[in-house]
């Protein structure tokens, strides 16, 4: 793996993951967790909703990527959850190689940097109910 599917899409929580599911149907997107996620609801959170919406939603082609800001800790225990992708706050060479080498033998990526603020479709999970996910997803897509 070596890019970021196109669309990002950031959620808040199952609700969110749920709709990206539905309306992405096979096609390829990543969904990214909420801002330092690995510190605020921690790795495992993030796999659980990864695996849940995954057995939910079979046909689904998910990047995970989890927003490990703040704590490198949680890019660690992301890595051995078997998340797609982790991104961590700029660190040292030597340490960053380390993380590295460790992520791809776990087939996973680690980056230093979010994706462009434009690239990131913001769910709104945490304001809109389900049915106005959906609609503003397709209409994102759409145009």
């Amino acid at each position: 793996m070596s890019a970021l599917p196109d669309p990002v899409i950031r959620i808040h929580g199952i609700n969110g993951a749920r709709s990206a599911c539905r309306i992405m149907g096979d096609r390829a997107f990543g969904l990214l967790s909420p801002d330092h996620a690995a510190q605020s609801h921690g790795a495992q959170w993030f796999a659980d909703l990864i695996t849940l919406v995954r057995e939910e939603f079979p046909a689904a082609n998910v990047t995970s990527i989890l927003d490990c800001s703040g704590r490198v800790s949680g890019a660690l225990a992301a890595i051995e959850l078997g998340l797609d992708v982790v991104i961590v706050d700029p660190m040292p060479e030597p340490q960053l190689e380390n993380l590295r080498d460790m992520a791809d033998q776990a087939n996973c990526i680690v980056m230093t940097e979010l994706p462009r603020r434009e690239a990131i479709y913001q769910m709104a999970d945490d304001l809109l109910p389900a049915p106005e996910l959906d609609k503003r997803l397709h209409a994102h897509l759409a145009g």
